[in-house]
């Protein structure tokens, strides 16, 4: 943080604009004080560069209300300090933003020493800035994020609302969390995966939206995942932690709107077991049709979402099933609204889904046959369809299973007594 003697040095040199700044700044600069009395902030200065002043004024304000703001924090008064942080770093933003002023200090820099000043070494000192104003910020949150939350996370919202460039606030957010995402490696490579995903859900309640925070907790629960699904009764083993997982990056999903790179990979593979858990737990054929229908749309939703994220999703040798499952959902979905006696058009909104998959798998086929065979309407071109996908399961060396070849029997039996072309 700025040290309180360099607030002080500032005020003093605040002081000697005062001659041909006019008689506001000269009040408001006699208002800090003299020599080694002259202080950084003064109430009568705050509210006279809060009204006007010469064209150094938003810089001085800038300084004064910083003064304030560090003076109130050692009160241990975060209440009345907040406001002065967040007024000091938008008028700093604001000066950051300004070209002439940069323009008017380099002249100024010149004529004080007297000799020329490389533009490089004001250009620089410009990009420093966020990063010097914002590191305090990250250090006051991080010495308070475990016995004061809410306190860390004010001042990282002050860091995401300073109004400097979104790389600048970008970097300021990535360095706050660099030595937690080195931790959070080395825990993970060590089996310790609760313990990570509980320190970075602490680290998340002051930045929620922080997408490395999000990537690497998306990255430890999935190494827990697919570890803990060889085992019996892995759904409900994971249930509560893939939806909780879930709330606790969607503000990081919400912030960076379209995920890409390996946060887009991560959050795919996540919609995957979300989808999956989902089927597991609650989808099935036998299933009460109103259930059925809820949990199959929210599994083929999952599903869906995963393919998005990820279009090489399925190449993944775990995530392989991954459109051959999200057929079968909607294909349910689509069954589901069927048996409730729901318009062709309902049914058909979800039927559209299962079909447009390349690989549905023989159960997506059969699935989605049924329905097209019992529409309150079945068109010609609706029959040559689930003709199509009976024979594609009836070639199928896959589809061997006992129970497939019984629901193939089935939609044989009736695409026979169906009218329609003549089928092969």
């Amino acid at each position: 943080m700025t040290d309180r003697t360099v607030l002080r040095a500032i005020a003093v040199r605040l002081r000697e604009h005062s001659a041909g700044d006019g008689v506001l700044d000269g009040d408001a600069y006699a208002s800090l004080g003299t020599g080694g009395d002259a202080q950084p902030w003064s109430a009568r200065a705050e509210e006279l560069w809060g009204s006007g002043g010469g064209p150094w004024r938003t810089h001085h304000l800038a300084v004064a209300l910083h003064a304030r703001a560090y003076d109130l924090e050692l009160a241990d008064d975060p209440d009345a300090a907040f406001p002065y942080w967040k007024r000091a770093l938008a008028h700093w933003a604001e000066l950051y933003h300004d070209s002439a002023f940069w323009d008017r200090m380099h002249e100024h820099l010149e004529a004080v020493t007297g000799a020329p000043v490389p533009a490089a070494t004001v250009q620089e000192v410009r990009e420093r800035l966020p990063r010097d104003l914002l590191a305090p910020h990250l250090t006051l949150a991080g010495d308070r994020r475990v016995r004061d939350p809410l306190y860390a996370r004010r001042h990282l919202d002050l860091v995401r609302e300073s109004g400097f460039p979104r790389s600048a606030i970008t970097r300021a957010r990535a360095e706050f969390v660099r030595e937690v995402l080195s931790e959070v490696t080395r825990d993970v490579e060590e089996g310790r995966v609760a313990d990570a995903v509980e320190l970075l859900a602490s680290w998340l309640a002051v930045d929620p939206g922080n997408i490395g925070l999000a990537r690497a907790l998306l990255y430890a629960t999935r190494q827990h995942i697919e570890i803990v699904v060889a085992a019996p009764g892995w759904a409900s083993k994971i249930e509560s932690l893939v939806e909780r997982v879930a709330r606790l990056v969607l503000p990081a999903w919400e912030e960076v709107g379209t995920p890409e790179g390996s946060f887009a990979v991560e959050l795919a593979r996540h919609e995957y077991w979300r989808g999956i858990v989902v089927r597991e737990r609650e989808s099935g054929p036998a299933t009460d049709s109103v259930v059925l229908e809820r949990a199959a749309l929210r599994s083929g939703r999952h599903l869906l979402r995963a393919m998005e994220l990820d279009r090489d999703l399925a190449v993944k040798s775990m995530y392989r099933d991954v459109e051959q499952l999200a057929a079968e959902e909607w294909a349910l979905a689509a069954t589901a609204r069927q048996r409730q006696g729901l318009p062709d058009d309902h049914v058909r909104d979800a039927l559209r889904r299962a079909l447009a998959m390349s690989a549905p798998g023989p159960w997506g086929r059969l699935f989605m046959a049924r329905v097209l065979i019992n529409l309150h309407t079945v068109l010609p071109d609706d029959l040559a369809t689930a003709r199509r996908l009976a024979d594609e399961v009836a070639a199928d060396p896959d589809a061997s299973h006992p129970d497939i070849a019984n629901a193939l029997r089935g939609v044989v039996l009736s695409l026979a007594t169906a009218r329609g072309p003549e089928w092969s």
